[in-house]
C-alpha cells in the first residue's frame, strides 16, 4: 500500500454499507457511488509512484483524475479493472448522476434507473442473487446496493494484488 495512505478495514466498509442500506434511494445511489469513487482513487494511488503531492496533483480540484469518470477510465486502461467491473462502474456513475442532477422525484423503480440497474453484471454473475432477483424477492434498490457492495470488495481485492510502480531512473549518458 502507498505510504501515508489511509486504509479501510473490512469492518469499516461493512458498517458503511450497512448504513447505505438504510438510506433513501437518492442517498443510497449517491453515497454508494462516492464510496466506489474513493476506492478507485485508492486503487490508482496504490499503483502509482507516490510523492507527497500525488493526491493534490492528480485527484483534487480540476486535476486530471479528479472525476469518477476519469478514475474509472484510467483504472480500466491500466488493467486494474476487468471489463465487467468497468461497465458496472460506468452504469453506477450514470445512476448516481440521474439521482444527483434530477429535480423530479425518482427512485430505483423509475424506468430509466431500473433499466440501468438491470444491466449491472457483478451480481448477475452469481447464481443465488440472480435467482432472488428473478423470483421477485429482491427489489431494484437492493440489487443496486448489493452490486455496489460486491464491486467494493472486488476493488479492494484488486488493491491487494497491485505491484506498486517504482520511480523511473534515467540511465547516465554514455
Amino acid at each position: 500500500m502507498a505510504p501515508n495512505h489511509k486504509i479501510f478495514t473490512s469492518e469499516q466498509l461493512n458498517q458503511t454499507f450497512k448504513e447505505i442500506f438504510k438510506q433513501t434511494d437518492r442517498a443510497s445511489a449517491i453515497v454508494s457511488s462516492a464510496i466506489l469513487e474513493e476506492i478507485l482513487e485508492r486503487l490508482l494511488i496504490s499503483f502509482f509512484v507516490v510523492h507527497d503531492h500525488t493526491k493534490k496533483d492528480l485527484f483534487e480540484g480540476t486535476a486530471p483524475i479528479s472525476t469518477m469518470s476519469a478514475k474509472i477510465n484510467l483504472s480500466y486502461h491500466l488493467g486494474l479493472l476487468g471489463e465487467d467491473e468497468y461497465k458496472d462502474l460506468r452504469l453506477i456513475k450514470d445512476v448516481r448522476n440521474e439521482f444527483a442532477h434530477s429535480f423530479e422525484t425518482i427512485n430505483f423503480e423509475t424506468q430509466r434507473i431500473k433499466d440501468k440497474c438491470l444491466r449491472l453484471k457483478t451480481l448477475m454473475n452469481t447464481n443465488p442473487p440472480k435467482d432472488l432477483l428473478e423470483s421477485g424477492n429482491m427489489n431494484i434498490k437492493m440489487f443496486f446496493q448489493i452490486n455496489t457492495t460486491m464491486l467494493a470488495s472486488i476493488l479492494f481485492r484488486n488493491i491487494d494484488r497491485i505491484e506498486h510502480l517504482t520511480e523511473y531512473k534515467f540511465k547516465p549518458e554514455i
